[in-house]
């Protein structure tokens, strides 16, 4: 996976229709092989689920399967990162 920054909210290239997500609500840089997840003063907030409580969060290196919320929603980074459509390999010719 290249070296590249995804947006995510209802203007984002990761897409959620959500009323609870901002329009630019959050950001993902895959920097070097490590993912680092930024919220981008969103209105809701971007919150780690951990041991099944909501955990505030505002920027830091995060694992691909670390659960998060954002709006009504959980997801885990790496779902996102599927939407963005960065883990899809060259068609072949």
């Amino acid at each position: 996976m290249e070296s590249r920054t995804y947006v995510i909210g209802r203007e984002g290239c990761i897409y959620i229709s959500d009323p609870m997500v901002s329009k630019k609500h959050a950001e993902i840089q895959v920097i070097n092989g490590e993912t680092y997840l930024r919220d981008l003063g969103s209105t809701n907030g971007t919150f780690l689920v951990k041991n099944n409580r909501l955990v505030p969060f505002r920027e830091g290196y995060v694992q691909l399967h670390q659960a998060i919320m954002l709006g009504n929603r959980q997801y885990t980074i790496q779902n996102l990162l599927e939407i963005a459509g960065a883990f899809a390999t060259p068609a072949e010719s």
